[in-house]
């Protein structure tokens, strides 16, 4: 508690404990006093009042008049700093407090330091201390921002099945022996992997995956010791670094991917703020997570029944083939080489 404050607590026969007012915080930006329950305050006077049964004397304090500032309070009303009118009192004793303009929000870290910013709307980012459009964006006549128009769709979907080969012409999978996903025969140990590319825990169906979008990527499959009811739908996890790819129960754990079409009736799977490459030297192709965000892994993506007792499962071969999209790229024919 600052010094004089003391002195006055101490005048007023309390123990620090109970002053309504504490001065002794250690905040950044602008100082700040957190007030208890038992204060009074008089917006209209612009003073904060403590009075306690014990005692003849009331504590109180007001901004500095010669500042021009008013009393401004947190939201949950428990902090109280001097801000110029119109402003208000945006942070927390973990970050900082700061007085902040209408319109801004307190950003920023510990390490870069706290400051107020415009919070930006219309689907905009700060970026360079202004709200502009996010990459492949154009800004609308009304402000907003749009993605150009285009007749393509990537042809993958949320919530059917797919699964991947990769380079080497092998499904990928995950190996219960050694605990990640790679590309490799099929055998007792390694199972080929049924995914679904997923932009929510639920997995919400039928949304087009575009490659700005960032997806989760779920295997239904089991592994070669438990069923895929009791081991299955589990997420890719974030393994990185050249370590290898592996799976984990909680969705909150999982990799954040992104997909784009490539070759053609190829696509290429990356990450949506890292790459995707290769992982460490191996004998059998798996993938990891790099520093690099433009870096992806070539694959095929193929789409295949969820459930194979699905009667619907009969009406799975009525497209013609010959688009390009997720199937077999000896008989994808694209318009253009």
């Amino acid at each position: 508690m600052n010094y004089l404050l003391r002195i006055l607590v101490l005048s007023l026969g309390l123990p620090p404990a109970l002053g309504a007012i504490r001065r002794d915080l250690n905040s950044k930006n602008v100082q700040v006093a957190e007030i208890d329950k038992h204060a009074r305050i008089n917006e209209e006077k612009q003073e904060i009042l403590f009075e306690n049964r014990d005692s003849d004397f009331v504590d109180s304090m007001w901004c500095s008049k010669r500042s021009g500032k008013r009393l401004t309070f947190s939201a949950d009303r428990v902090f109280v700093a001097c801000c110029a009118p119109g402003q208000k009192l945006l942070g927390t004793l973990l970050t900082a407090f700061d007085c902040c303009d209408e319109g801004h929000d307190l950003v920023g870290s510990d390490k870069t330091g706290y400051r107020c910013s415009p919070v930006c709307s219309n689907g905009k980012t700060m970026m360079l201390g202004r709200c502009v459009c996010p990459p492949g964006m154009t800004e609308t006549a009304d402000g907003g921002c749009k993605w150009p128009s285009v007749d393509c769709d990537s042809g993958i979907t949320t919530g059917k099945c797919y699964i991947i080969k990769m380079e080497n012409g092998q499904t990928f999978g995950y190996d219960s022996e050694s605990l990640w996903y790679s590309a490799d025969d099929n055998s007792y140990h390694h199972r080929l992997g049924k995914f679904q590319f997923c932009k929510d825990e639920r997995c919400a169906t039928d949304l087009s995956v575009n490659p700005s979008d960032a997806i989760r990527i779920k295997d239904i499959q089991g592994t070669s010791a438990r069923t895929s009811e009791l081991q299955g739908n589990q997420w890719l996890n974030t393994a990185s670094s050249g370590k290898h790819i592996g799976r984990t129960q909680r969705y909150q754990d999982a990799g954040s991917f992104a997909i784009t079409k490539w070759s053609c009736g190829k696509y290429c799977l990356g990450g949506l703020q890292d790459g995707v490459s290769l992982a460490r030297t191996n004998n059998v192709p798996s993938i990891t997570f790099t520093d690099d965000e433009q870096t992806c892994t070539p694959v095929e993506i193929i789409h295949v029944p969820c459930d194979v007792r699905a009667v619907e499962n009969n009406c799975f071969w009525e497209k013609l083939p010959g688009t390009c999209g997720p199937g077999n790229s000896n008989s994808c024919h694209c318009p253009k080489a």
